[in-house]
């Protein structure tokens, strides 16, 4: 493998910095060597899920790790950058940078118990604590099956739901990148986006999660949501079982859409077009922004 970086005229080093592929494939393996047992629990529920599993999984084991496994880098990265001065930089809701690894850490754990793993001495330090809970949990999904991915776990954030594991993975992967630009901006570093198909993942799954959020009584239509750029597409959304038309088409930004999910950006000033009922894109837009972790 070296080799091939050589006629390239690189170093591995380097081809690592810059191939995010082969950076994840390293997160991956930079993982804690403890053997960890899985609570007896979670052998039932995936034998459950096993007996009733008629069709292969939407999304592969790889395709919610990888992506993972990249924000956990780069937020791995981050940390080890900062000063002891910033790690004491105020941010919004958890007081400081230190208080917001805490708050990732508590959130990471919602899925980490249910995987089995044992959380990070209180005592470490909080980079330590956090990153070596979500080097287990990356290695535990990476070599569990799709079965496994099909089981229904708790999400973090203040609305309680439950979804697949598959759709935890891509929460937690969303976490990540929203709270590690939350410490670039606090620290005067510039924000940075998730590859095009992993926006796309973050968008899709708090669009699944949309109608629940909307608050007043259900309406008996649908909404058709386009956003564009890097990562985006076209969902149509039925907001009630009984659904019988399209009532709103709303256009936004992929990424911006993404920020607005983790209450990045105002509802009031998101910029976005919408055709049909304006009420329900308003409404919508609302709803969209209460789906964060914090």
């Amino acid at each position: 493998m070296t080799d091939s970086y050589l006629y390239n005229g690189q170093r591995p080093d380097d081809h690592v910095v810059s191939c995010p592929d082969c950076s994840a494939a390293i997160a991956l393996l930079d993982e804690p060597e403890a053997s960890l047992q899985p609570p007896p629990s979670l052998r039932e529920s995936v034998l459950s899920m096993a007996r009733r599993r008629r069709s292969p999984a939407v999304i592969g084991v790889a395709s919610v790790a990888v992506p993972y496994a990249e924000q956990v880098a780069l937020m791995d990265d981050l940390l080890a950058e900062l000063s002891v001065p910033q790690w004491e930089t105020p941010i919004a809701k958890h007081g400081s940078v230190r208080g917001l690894v805490e708050h990732l850490t508590a959130n990471d754990a919602t899925v980490a118990g249910f995987m089995g793993l044992p959380g990070a001495p209180a005592a470490a330090p909080a980079h330590r604590r956090w990153r070596e809970q979500a080097g287990s949990l990356l290695e535990r999904v990476s070599s569990s099956s799709e079965v496994l991915l099909g089981v229904e776990v708790s999400l973090a954030g203040v609305r309680p739901a439950r979804a697949p594991l598959r759709q935890a993975m891509i929460q937690r992967t969303f976490e990540t990148w929203t709270h590690a630009d939350d410490i670039r901006a606090a620290t005067d570093r510039a924000r940075a986006e998730p590859r095009p198909e992993h926006v796309h993942m973050i968008a899709e799954f708090g669009l699944a999660l949309l109608p629940r959020a909307m608050k007043g009584p259900r309406r008996d239509v649908s909404a058709t949501v386009v956003l564009t750029g890097p990562g985006g597409g076209t969902w149509t959304i039925p907001l009630s079982p009984a659904s019988d038309h399209v009532a709103v088409l709303i256009s936004a930004d992929a990424v911006g859409f993404c920020r607005l999910l983790g209450n990045r950006l105002p509802p009031a000033s998101f910029p976005y077009a919408a055709e049909g009922d304006p009420i329900l894109a308003r409404d919508m837009i609302r709803a969209a922004a209460t789906l964060g972790c914090d």
